[in-house]
């Protein structure tokens, strides 16, 4: 809970009772937030406004207040003493950004004009109220890394950086708030330059198109570095049972996993369900680690007609998983 350099033994926390805790590592650095009888209360690091003010170091837990957010500031009030965490129903932090969702709406703190509007300097650490078309009450979040989807039954609006038209609203434009979303979304599989949407049995790519997806022939009339503005589905030749985007690109179909990366590109003989994206050495030169279904780990060795030859190795320290899904194979290919 606490900063193992100021705290080097177990302490017990000045705060109420926790009832759920939700956590969230941005550049080496935790922040915290507890929803409490009592409550909000945040602890950890707070640089950028994650718990709605600014700090340079570690804090201590601390009541979390909302100054800025009059309506939720006022259903806290309105609250008895121990009762007070019925005023969130949700908390979702990612990166360096926190959403709280209220019975009176969602409140974002840090760096949080995508989502608000514009902010006077002097408060931007503080939390705000996001801003939605009228009428729109939000009931659930989806937030991955800088894009945000709120849902309200079937409804849903979206935000964030859209830098190179990762959005897939048709334009980069910047963001001073959510807007309608044409298209649904079961999930955000998020990058600096672009997002991978699910949506039902397919998915749909917008932003900067990387080498992997460009020479994948994934993503039709697409160049490496293009834009791609409007949300477009990836091709794909058969049933996908797996899927990765970021520095590499995998998927998994029946029995194999394929796999592009900027400078190689070759299929595993098995369907993977995890890869070590930091790459292991062998001897002297860097290679994947990819994951079977019963838990062992190989490393590709060399590559044969374009099939890796595989190694057992040990499991890594650190590896991404590859996303489960159930894609249909584009009917006109």
């Amino acid at each position: 809970m606490f900063d193992t350099t100021k705290h080097t033994a177990l302490t017990r926390a000045r705060m109420p009772r926790a009832l759920e805790v939700y956590s969230h590592e941005f550049d080496g650095h935790l922040a915290h937030i507890a929803r409490t009888p009592k409550g909000m209360w945040g602890w950890g690091y707070s640089e950028l406004g994650q718990l709605g003010f600014q700090s340079s170091g570690f804090v201590d837990p601390t009541r979390l207040t909302f100054p800025a957010c009059p309506k939720v500031a006022e259903l806290e009030a309105s609250l008895p003493a121990w009762e007070k965490h019925g005023m969130v129903t949700d908390v979702s932090m990612d990166g360096w950004q926190t959403f709280i969702l209220t019975p009176v709406g969602i409140v974002a703190g840090a760096d949080s004009t995508w989502y608000v509007g514009p902010v006077e300097r002097e408060n931007s650490h503080l939390f705000h109220p996001v801003s939605v078309p009228t009428g729109f009450v939000p009931d659930h979040i989806m937030h991955a890394w800088n894009t945000v989807i709120l849902s309200m039954g079937d409804r849903q609006v979206i935000s964030g950086v859209n830098w190179y038209g990762q959005l897939g609203l048709g334009h980069e434009n910047d963001m001073s708030g959510f807007v309608d979303l044409p298209f649904r979304v079961d999930r955000i599989m998020s990058n600096d330059y672009f997002n991978v949407f699910l949506s039902d049995r397919q998915l749909l790519f917008a932003g900067e198109v990387p080498r992997p997806i460009a020479q994948s022939g994934l993503l039709s009339g697409y160049s490496e570095g293009d834009k791609c503005l409007t949300a477009t589905p990836l091709r794909f030749r058969e049933r996908v049972k797996g899927f990765f985007c970021g520095y590499e690109l995998i998927w998994v179909t029946e029995g194999r996993t394929h796999m592009y990366s900027r400078d190689k590109q070759y299929s595993v003989p098995f369907e993977a369900t995890a890869f070590d994206s930091r790459q292991v050495r062998i001897r002297g030169r860097y290679t994947l680690s990819f994951r079977n279904s019963t838990g062992q780990w190989f490393y590709a060795k060399t590559v044969s007609d374009g099939v890796a030859e595989l190694v057992e190795c040990e499991a890594p320290r650190w590896s991404a998983e590859i996303i489960p899904v159930d894609l249909d194979p584009w009917a006109e290919l």
